[in-house]
């Protein structure tokens, strides 16, 4: 029997979601999570400037340029250690718990970086607090996004989950299109006033929201035995009889496939946001490298809108997976055709063909941002998520800082453009075993992950 589970879904910020349908006709009468979408929502926007913080240093000249590798690898690196820790945390203490220690971390580095303005830009004091400052923000920035992730995939009705989770990540975009504005109009002063001010700001009011409104998740907190019903009546609560998830691969094989289309995904965003237009078009005055980074903030604003509103939940994640990469692929083959027919560093030609790019760079994100969350069970998807984007990181923060260091001391692009060619070959190969082998997500009841956990009856425990 299936009990009431109102006091984990209520929230104060609800409002009721129009009859969700489920995959048996049913309607489950669960309220949309307003405040959890808004919270996480200003979270994401605090992991776009965050993640911009070091490259929007590094191409405004705010640091010294010995140090700009710094900006373009260090945060990244740090990001993966900081999804560890966000990770551990939201399985511990829960999602919200997470969230709000990881968005308090933005502020502390925000702080020492103002006590290193206190120095000469060329002193030891200067670089230490530099360098802590990026490690703590780049830790924050992206240790916010498994919380994020894990909250709305156990908060949201299962047939409105990959919309939100694509929707809710979309803000990031903006920040990073917010963080760049001032550089393209030559204010790298106010550049940096602006990232300062939303990385300060930004966290408190999404502190303040998840403080007031957001609830824990109602799965996460029936596995940690905070109410009397179980996980799989949380699951109902939230998702109706929707069917569940039918787990067909091991462990092993969702690590693989999402560590490397993970890899290859933030490889794309990150150089083609910063990296390519500072190693390679930046020009005699930076304007297009810091171009690049707004245009690509903006069209992958709308372009997450549009396969928010209109594609993710309508076509199954296998395919909008494979297409996302395929075209990941096809797409950097044209701009490296272009530059080694043309060699231009500039013109409106390149600038359209760079602009094409964030469309996959997007999408690829919507895809593992999706299927991450949606492989795992909830007793250790926090964690499980975080070992994936902990390796995820680091290894595109080496491989991103190592390009723009080769880059640095003559490294050609078709040498830039083959490695990072070989990167989105193998992450399209892995997309296409997905297909083969993987396991349908899209619409399903997560509840089926969490097969085999105690199940509640009674006031005893029967193993389902």
């Amino acid at each position: 029997m299936v009990q009431s589970n109102s006091e984990n879904n209520s929230n104060p910020a609800s409002e009721p979601l129009h009859s969700v349908s489920n995959n048996s006709g049913k309607e489950s009468g669960m309220k949309y999570p307003w405040a959890v979408f808004v919270a996480l929502a200003m979270g994401m926007l605090v992991y776009g400037v965050a993640e911009s913080y070091g490259p929007v240093f590094a191409i405004g000249g705010i640091i010294p340029a010995p140090y700009a590798f710094l900006g373009f690898s260090l945060p990244y690196i740090a990001g993966g250690v900081g999804a560890l820790l966000s990770g551990g945390l939201a399985d511990r203490i829960g999602r919200k718990g997470s969230f709000m220690i990881t968005s308090a971390m933005i502020v502390v580095g925000i702080a020492i970086y103002l006590l290193g303005q206190l120095t000469p830009s060329t002193s030891l004091t200067y670089l230490i607090a530099l360098i802590i400052s990026f490690v703590l923000i780049g830790m924050a920035a992206i240790g916010l996004e498994t919380p994020i992730l894990s909250m709305m995939a156990e908060a949201v009705p299962a047939k409105n989950r990959g919309r939100s989770l694509v929707i809710v990540q979309n803000f990031g975009n903006i920040g990073v299109g917010i963080t760049f504005i001032p550089l393209l109009l030559g204010l790298s002063k106010a550049a940096n006033d602006i990232a300062l001010g939303l990385l300060f700001f930004a966290p408190l009011i999404a502190l303040a929201i998840a403080w007031r409104l957001m609830s824990e998740s109602a799965p996460w907190t029936a596995i940690k035995g905070g109410t009397k019903s179980d996980v799989e009546d949380a699951w109902v609560g939230q998702d109706g009889d929707a069917e569940k998830v039918h787990v067909s691969v091991g462990l092993p094989m969702r690590f693989l496939i999402l560590i490397l289309i993970g890899v290859s995904q933030d490889v794309a965003f990150v150089y083609f946001s910063y990296g390519v237009g500072y190693d390679y078009f930046y020009g005699t005055n930076g304007i297009l490298a810091a171009t690049i980074p707004l245009i690509g903030g903006l069209t992958m604003a709308v372009v997450g809108v549009v396969a928010g509103i209109l594609f993710v939940d309508r076509v199954s994640r296998k395919t909008f997976t494979i297409f996302s990469y395929g075209i990941l692929v096809g797409f950097w083959a044209i701009l490296w055709a272009y530059e080694a027919a043309t060699g231009a560093i500039s013109g409106l030609l390149l600038v359209a063909i760079l602009t094409l790019l964030f469309i996959p760079g997007e999408i690829t994100w919507a895809a593992r941002g999706m299927l991450e969350p949606e492989l795992f069970p909830t007793l250790k998807r926090g964690t499980y998520v975080s070992l994936v984007r902990f390796v995820v990181w680091v290894s595109a923060g080496v491989i991103t800082g190592s390009l723009t260091y080769l880059a640095d001391n003559g490294f050609s692009f078709n040498g830039s453009a083959a490695i990072v060619m070989v990167v989105f070959v193998i992450s399209l190969a892995m997309t296409v075993l997905w297909q083969r082998r993987g396991f349908e997500t899209r619409s399903l009841s997560l509840s089926g992950l969490d097969k085999g956990l105690p199940k509640k009856s009674d006031g005893l425990e029967t193993t389902k």
